[in-house]
Order: structure tokens, then sequence, then C-alpha cells
């Protein structure tokens, strides 16, 4: 099986499709080799893949339904049967081996890419590695009945023109597009991404991201303050909430990527500095470091909103007073992004989505019964078979902007004395007003499906009506 052996790792553009294409530039992006030329990947960069990789795991059933368990959805291939995968899928199938630790899956990924698959790694530091991440395990003893078979992948779809209650259903009760993840580790590693739909991942989806909550909690400090921050307070508690919370997330999209592209080209300052740019990953090194003496003049096109992928962020740049938002408070944020990446904050993490927005409808992601730090909370992705929903976690956004609030509240050398519920109330009416404002531009007319999960195998969906 081997109708891609005839491209590229990273083919030209338009020979697949963006969404293709992107999967390939990241998986070049963050795949790293052993000494000896092994590849390996994260466990966090396992986690955020949707139904198109293949998680493998080698290990014994003992070890598949015992204390560690396994990743919810793997496939259970015995040690020595993995060198029939070359025959049996084709070559750029993307597949990651799991183990206990990494000496069986780091032999397993060896012999399969000496065999000529490309898109072949092993989890680094193995099971543990994913539990350690907070991310759930499953005990389930049906893999054992599944030995030595792959799930089927079904890539023929068309997307619908409609999403339905059986396709909700069907989607969340898929172990491949939902992952549950620790609460806790929430709050120390910021999983909080956009609600856009066409980041195929698990998320916890609220506008904008990370960046949208943090524009919440200032706008919300400053109405609570009485007074406007300055653009040094605002990098100053960006970066202090880097240091508390970790990672923060930004996404931009491909075609705010390459409208930028051509600007750039069209600028006069920066033509040396890209005379030998351009393929992706050249690109994206330049915009991870760019030059020192350059870094104002692309903050400019950064800020450009033509430049900016996110709906959310785009709309709240260009029409701030329907989003009770100052223009200055948006370019202040998303500047200090930028200059604090440049600067090398390894938490910042700007992602570039492939595709135009085709959401068929909004997910509405809910636990039952209290959240406690002990809580399990899915990650849901917004790839329904084929088609792109906006998914949004209303409570759990409600319970990390509680976190925010106490953590704004705190920084008395800023804002002086302030009640962190009084905060977190109005960052709670500030995210209402905004994310009403970006359904209505972005989601208008779409049905609405309420998902709330009692545990990791009870669910119900319903629908509750529509944008």
């Amino acid at each position: 099986m081997d109708s891609s052996s005839h491209l590229p790792l990273i083919p030209p553009i338009g020979s697949v499709s963006q969404a293709e294409r992107m999967f390939r530039v990241n998986w070049v992006a963050n795949v790293k080799s052993t000494p000896s030329g092994v590849p390996f990947v994260t466990a966090d960069f396992v986690a955020k893949q949707g139904r198109k990789v293949r998680v493998v795991d080698v290990r014994s059933a003992e070890e598949l339904v015992g204390p560690l368990g396994h990743v919810p959805g793997s496939d259970w291939i015995p040690l020595a049967r993995i060198p029939s995968l070359v025959d049996r899928v084709d070559r750029d199938t993307p597949i990651i081996i799991v183990s206990g630790g990494e000496e069986r899956s780091y032999g397993a990924v060896a012999a399969l890419a000496k065999a000529g698959m490309r898109f072949v790694a092993f989890m680094g530091g193995g099971i543990m590695s994913w539990r350690d991440l907070g991310y759930s395990t499953t005990r389930d003893t049906s893999i054992l009945e599944r030995e030595d078979k792959l799930h089927e992948v079904d890539e023929s779809q068309e997307a619908p023109t409609s999403v339905t209650v059986d396709d909700v259903r069907r989607h969340v009760g898929d172990r491949h597009t939902v992952r549950w993840i620790k609460l806790p580790a929430l709050l120390v590693r910021g999983l909080v991404s956009c609600v856009d739909g066409r980041d195929d991942s698990g998320v916890i989806g609220s506008p904008g991201g990370d960046a949208g909550e943090m524009l919440i909690g200032l706008r919300a400090l400053e109405k609570t303050m009485l007074r406007d921050l300055t653009e040094d307070e605002v990098r100053t508690l960006l970066l202090r909430r880097l240091d508390v919370f970790g990672r923060f997330y930004m996404h931009t999209d491909i075609a705010a990527g390459n409208a930028m592209v051509k600007t750039l080209r069209a600028d006069s300052r920066f033509v040396d500095a890209l005379k030998d740019v351009n393929e992706t990953l050249e690109w994206r090194k330049f915009m991870a470091a760019p030059p020192p003496a350059l870094r104002g003049a692309l903050a400019e096109h950064l800020l450009t909103p033509s430049h900016i992928g996110c709906g959310h962020l785009r709309l709240a740049l260009t029409k701030a007073p329907e989003y009770d938002l100052r223009e200055s408070l948006v370019t202040a944020l998303l500047r200090g992004f930028h200059e604090k990446r440049w600067e090398g904050a390894p938490e910042l993490e700007l992602v570039a989505l492939a595709g135009g927005h085709t959401e068929r409808a909004v997910l509405l992601v809910r636990m039952a019964g209290p959240l406690h730090t002990f809580s399990r909370i899915p990650l849901v992705s917004p790839a329904v078979y084929g088609a792109q929903v906006f998914v949004h976690h209303p409570r759990v956004t409600s319970y990390l902007r509680k976190q925010l609030a106490h953590f704004l509240a705190a920084q008395h050398d800023i804002c002086g004395p302030v009640d962190p519920e009084e905060l977190h109330i109005a960052m709670e009416r500030l995210g209402s007003v905004q994310l009403g404002q970006t359904l209505t531009a972005l989601a208008k007319g779409l049905p609405i499906f309420e998902v709330t999960f009692q545990d990791e195998d009870k669910f119900e969906v319903r629908s509750v009506g529509q944008v």
C-alpha cells in the first residue's frame, strides 16, 4: 500500500489539501530524533492529534488492562507483529508507537522507519508520560478483543451540509475524538483553545482561546479599577500569567499567513531578511525569531486585521466598542504576545489552522454535577465526520476565569485592592457579551447542541435551539 509514495514529505502547495499539508508541516516541526536517528514525539503532541493518527500500543495484554492502562482509542499490535504494518497500511500513514517506557517502542519505530514508513514515531516517555501530563488512560478490556487489528479510518466522507443530534452523539462517543484530562492540569498547562472548528484536536473551547480569555480579564480589571492599563502593565501581566499558568494559546490561519507573506514581500524593509526565506518551515523560523531591527515593522504587519487569522480576535480589534473593549488594549496584548515570543518565552504558542470556516453547528460541552479539583474534563474535537463545529465549554471556562480573576486581583502593585469575586462577575458578564457577538458574526443560524457528560462513558446530547 503506497499510494502517496510519490509525494515529498512536505508536498508543494496545492498538491494536497491545506489540512493534509499543515499536518505534515506540523509533524516535521515537532518530531525529534534520538542520537541514533529514531524519531519520537512528546505525549503532548500525541494528545493534540485527531482520528487521522493511529496510536499503536505494543505492550502485553496484562499491561494494557493493568494499573497504567492504555491511551483511549489505541490499537493493540503485539510487538512481534509490528513489521506486518509495512504491508497493511500506506507508508505515509501516521503511526505513533506506545510502550511502557521507550525500549520496545524504540525498536519498533526503528524497524518501521528503516522499512520506509515516513510518519512513524514513538511516544517519548511511554505511557507514563501521558499520565504525567494529566491525561486519562483506560483499562477497558475490549482492546483485548482487537488484538492485531487496526480500527477503520474513513476519510472518504464529504463534509455534510448539516449536523444532527445523532452525528454529535456518535462523535462524542468516539474515543478517538474525545480526550479526558484532570482539571488541575488545565490550570498549569493552559489548554484553552478557540471555539474555531478548524482545529481537529480535542479542545477546551472559548472565543480566542487563552488570548481571548486574557483580554476579558484585562478589560474587566480596567472596569473594576476605573482606569486603563498601560502597555507596560499589559506586558507585565502577560509575563506573570505565563509564570503562573504556563501555556498561552493563540491561533492564526493559512489565509491570514499568506496575505501577510505578500505584504512582507512588498515591504522594502524586509527585502534582505527574506531573500532566503521561501519554504513553510523557513517562514515559521523567521516569524518565531525575526531580526531585532525588524521586529517593530513586523509587529505592524501582524496587527493588521487581515493578517489576524482568529476571527474572534480580529472582530475584537475591528469592532472593539461592540465587544466592550478598547482597541489599544487589544493591540497591546497582541503586540505583547509577539514581543515576548520573540524574546524566547516558550509558553507562547501560535498555531496556524488550515482551510476556511465551514462550521455546521455549535456544541456546548458540560459536566453533570459540580466541578472539583479531582474532576476529569472532556476535550472534544471540533471535527465531526468531515464537518466542523464550534465547541464551547461554558462551565470549565467559568472555573478557569475564576482562577484568572484571583490571579489578577493579587497583582496589587498594578491594580491595588480588587475584590476577585467582583472581578470574576465582571469577566463573566463581558465574556457573555463577546461570545454573543462572535457567534452572531460567525455562526448565525447554526443549530446549538448541548452535550452533558455524566462520566467518560455516559453522556446526553440534546438540541437547544439555534444561534
